[in-house]
């Protein structure tokens, strides 16, 4: 198992404000996309029977290929009723996945240089006509979401404005701390806090998006990094 190293201290002043560089430092664009790439590894994995420890191996078997360093938290992936729960005290088990299924991929690599990087996706098992079309829907709702993004705006503006699409098209928000995001600085999550009702905090830097729901009896998943830089947002 993957773990985090103790010290790692990457090339990014972070100063989160106006005055915020224009552009996401390199470090990050290759963290994320590390992080991309283990978790579409991941969900290409996806069929009946598969084990949520198998893919989890799979996952991992892609990033130590990508040079990872370690992991800042524990790689989640759920299947079935465990799609329902992403949380780092929720780790992958024997669960198989059934004929119908979901499975969720979240990842979280650090980089030799010490970025870190945060993507959810899922896929479908199966033909599963209701779960594929929420997964269609969350992803739409999802890019609505990033489009809106400009730089300096206020968590909570943001998560009005999704949570109000997400409640519009059927789906109960699962995050157990009630977000649709968090703050990534330099080696550090959640910094900045949530993507919440309560955060009015300006949102600079990088900030991961990723709405967790569920409709009906299918529950999805996706995040991406964001970069809210000094004149634009940029989705990583």
């Amino acid at each position: 198992m993957m773990s985090s190293p103790s010290i790692l201290k990457p090339a990014w002043t972070y100063r989160p404000g106006p005055d915020i560089a224009f552009d996401a430092p390199a470090g990050l664009r290759a963290a994320q996309r590390m992080a991309k790439q283990a978790a579409l590894t991941g969900v290409a994995a996806a069929r009946a029977g598969i084990r949520e420890i198998d893919v989890e191996q799979v996952v991992h078997t892609s990033l130590y290929e990508q040079g990872v360093q370690g992991i800042w938290t524990i790689t989640n992936v759920g299947l079935g009723e465990n799609t329902r729960v992403c949380f780092p005290t929720q780790g992958p088990g024997e669960r198989a996945a059934a004929e119908q299924d979901v499975l969720m991929v979240d990842v979280h690599p650090i980089t030799a240089e010490g970025f870190w990087g945060d993507c959810t996706r899922c896929a479908i098992v199966g033909d599963y006509p209701e779960a594929t079309q929420a997964l269609r829907d969350l992803e739409r709702l999802h890019y609505e979401t990033l489009a809106l993004c400009r730089p300096g705006m206020p968590a909570n503006e943001l998560f009005g404005l999704s949570h109000q699409r997400l409640t519009q098209e059927g789906f109960i928000l699962l995050d157990l701390l009630g977000n649709i995001g968090h703050s990534l600085t330099a080696g550090a999550a959640y910094t900045h806090g949530f993507i919440d009702a309560g955060n009015a905090t300006p949102m600079w830097g990088a900030w991961a998006i990723e709405p967790f729901a569920q409709r009906g009896e299918v529950a999805v998943k996706v995040e991406d990094l964001v970069w809210f830089g000094r004149e634009k947002c940029e989705i990583l």
